[in-house]
């Protein structure tokens, strides 16, 4: 009907709503159209993390160098280069030298790593306040953000942020590789 009327079909059409099941998915699944999903509380997390930019980034630093350590030990062990001591101060203990075979029953100490991660963690969730992130919990993306990522090609806090755009503009998602691409 309406596409009738207007001459385009699916992916021609940018479907602008705020509710992912009922606007969004309905849209995209049925009609085939482009989405665009309002979520007015994503201008409290541009707040935050405008407020927070140095301290923020510093301690998603923090979080990407522990992951990067747990990654050099797991792979140090399995090359049989055992590891000890990490950099920045982050001993880990190993109960024996040598890599852990897949049947072994020990298992790599990494408590301290754990605690530091859940320490800067519990600091980024502080920055929200009681409710929380929208789109985080903990280190972790919610399902609500998860919904976002999967549903929605475009997002914004309000439909007016297409005013700073030309009609002619394409929007393009930067590719995301899945585990096997990253080799």
């Amino acid at each position: 009907m309406v596409c009738d009327l207007l001459g385009v079909k699916g992916k021609d059409i940018l479907s602008i709503g705020d509710l992912i099941f009922g606007d969004i998915l309905k849209s995209r699944k049925r009609q085939g159209w482009r989405t665009f999903l309002v979520v007015p509380e994503l201008a409290r997390e541009l707040h935050v993390w405008m407020e927070k930019s140095g301290e923020e980034c510093q301690i998603l630093e923090v979080l990407r160098s522990r992951d990067v350590q747990l990654a050099e030990l797991h792979q140090a062990l399995e090359t049989n280069n055992p590891l000890l001591a990490l950099s920045e101060g982050c001993a880990v203990t190993h109960p024996r030298v040598g890599p852990l075979e897949s049947g072994s029953s020990e298992r790599l100490d990494i408590s301290s790593i754990r605690h530091q991660t859940q320490k800067v963690t519990h600091e980024m969730d502080m920055c929200y306040g009681k409710m929380g992130s929208l789109f985080r919990c903990g280190s972790r993306q919610t399902l609500f953000a998860n919904q976002l990522m999967r549903y929605a090609d475009l997002y914004a806090t309000s439909f007016i942020n297409f005013l700073y755009y030309p009609f002619s503009y394409l929007f393009r998602a930067t590719p995301v590789l899945v585990a096997l691409d990253q080799g």
